[in-house]
Order: C-alpha cells, then structure tokens, then sequence
C-alpha cells in the first residue's frame, strides 16, 4: 500500500467515524457535532503531512536494467525522470542499446520499425507516489548508452540534477525539458545536430567540444543566456553552415541561467 493510499484511507475513516458518533447522539460539550471537526483535523494533518514529505524520503534499492539493441541500427529514445540525481554517458556496448541502475526500477517498452527502435523509458509504476501527497523520493539513475550506435534523445526531467555527457555518443537530434533542475549537458564532439531545450526555474549549462561549430538562439524571461564571448563572439561560429560538426542550439526558458561554453 502506498503513503497515498494510507493518507486518504485514513481521511475516509475520520470522516466516516465522526458521522457515525453524530447519527449515535454523541456530540461536543458546547453541543456541535463530533462532526465538525472533521475539516480542522483534516487540514492539520494534510499540513503534518505536506511538512513531513520534505524531510522523508523513502529508502528504495538500486535495480540493475538494461535494453537489448534488437539489432536495430538506431534508436529513438524518450526518457521521463523525475526528482533525485540523473546521470546519462556511454559505457554500453555489443548487442546492448542501454544499460544502468535505477532507483526503484524502470518501466520500459521497446518497439522496433525497421531498422529503428524505439525506447520510452520512465520510473517503475509501483515507484509512483499519488501526488502531491505522497513522500518525495529520490529518483537516482545511471544510465550507460552503446556509443556506437545513432539515437536521438528526448529527454523530460523534472527537478533534479543532471550531468549528461554525449561527447563520445553518435546523436542526431536533442531535446530537453526541464524543471526546477541543475544540468550540466556536454555536446557530442562529432555531427551535426539540432538541440532545442525548454527549461524553467533552472539552471542549464551546454559544454562545446572542440572543434564544434554552433549556432544559438534563445528566449529567456526573469533570467539569464550567456554564451563564452572568448569561443563565440557573436553567438555562432563563422563557418557554422559548412563545418562537419556542429550543434543549432535554440533555448527557451523562464527564470533560468543558460550558459554556453
């Protein structure tokens, strides 16, 4: 059962067994119904409650996984991650698209076209708490990817902390959204890709290896979008349209610090 379960099961009981002393007569002394306590108990322990979430986490073990590559010749891949610490490089490898733990499992499904495969991956379902009244849980990944083979990345984080290396990875398209989160995402250093990121009260870091053309574009609100004016004095690099590798970076955010270096 989970703590969202236990918290409304408890409410229906209150509220249930006040009724049932009304219907018996029974009453408070100044002559209101037992019942009329429920609202003031039930919103005392929703605030016991909602103070609690932050400071409990629930202790959950590490599930080792891993995605069978199918003998597909790429992969589109959509990750959905949430709060906790999100780590993503190569490291997989042979007849493997994917390998890593995770924190109370993964939920994945896999469906090839072609030459294609198609990966979503998310937290285990039975890892899903009923929000917003369930403990926060610490939602750790590492995750290792075959750098051998061609994939686009779409990624959903929440707010969490994120280190993503793709500098040795064959990626042909990134997108990222984002929440109140801290990501660090190192381009791959060979290509030409787009990468649209969607970020909101965040902070998002974007590292160009050398030898990497860029171009940028960005719309930021309350925030910040700094590019490193010693690398790219005016946002892109002069030979952009015709350089072997390169990235079109085009950012929107809200109350976010962006910096491209």
């Amino acid at each position: 059962m989970s703590r969202g379960q236990m918290f409304w099961g408890t409410a229906l009981i209150l509220f249930g067994g006040l009724m049932l002393a009304g219907e018996m007569g029974v009453s408070l002394p100044n002559g209101n119904s037992l019942l009329s306590l429920f609202w003031p108990v039930f919103l005392i322990g929703l605030g016991v409650w909602f103070l609690l979430s932050v400071f409990v986490r629930r202790n959950v073990e590490m599930e080792a996984d891993s995605i069978d590559l199918q003998g597909a010749a790429e992969a589109k891949i959509r990750i959905n991650h949430g709060a906790g610490e999100f780590r993503l490089h190569s490291g997989a490898s042979g007849a493997e698209l994917m390998r890593g733990n995770f924190a109370g499992g993964l939920d994945k499904k896999t469906d090839r076209s072609g030459d294609r495969l198609e990966v979503k991956m998310r937290p285990a379902d039975n890892f899903i708490m009923f929000p917003p009244f369930g403990f926060k849980e610490q939602l750790d990944w590492d995750v290792s990817f075959n750098a051998d083979v061609s994939m686009s990345l779409d990624m959903n984080l929440g707010a969490n902390k994120s280190v993503i290396d793709l500098q040795d990875m064959k990626i042909t398209g990134l997108k990222l959204k984002s929440g109140a989160s801290d990501t660090v995402v190192t381009l791959p250093a060979h290509g030409r890709l787009n990468v649209n990121c969607e970020v909101g009260a965040a902070s998002l870091v974007l590292i160009v290896p050398e030898g990497v053309a860029i171009r940028t574009h960005a719309t930021v609100g309350a925030g910040e979008f700094r590019v490193d004016k010693t690398r790219f004095p005016n946002g892109e690099s002069p030979d952009f349209t015709t350089a072997e590798n390169a990235a079109d970076i085009r950012v929107t955010g809200g109350a976010a610090s962006i910096r491209v270096k």
